[in-house]
């Protein structure tokens, strides 16, 4: 499921956490827990205030 949501969030673009909720089918917690998880590694950006995330800049420029 990690790897389907950084492909989804790929562009770098933000996108709310209820577009990723609903395009995955995932509860409010596990949601958190992979947003969380993508955080604390370095993957993700989190606003928690606008409730959105993206893929951090330096992730995306790491070679495929």
């Amino acid at each position: 499921m990690i790897e389907e949501i950084i492909k989804f969030l790929e562009d770098g673009n933000w996108h709310t956490l209820r577009e990723i909720k609903e395009s995955f089918n995932l509860s409010e917690i596990n949601l958190w827990k992979i947003i969380r998880f993508l955080e604390i590694f370095g993957f993700a950006e989190v606003d928690e205030e606008e409730r959105k995330a993206r893929l951090d800049s330096s992730f995306l420029q790491l070679p495929a």
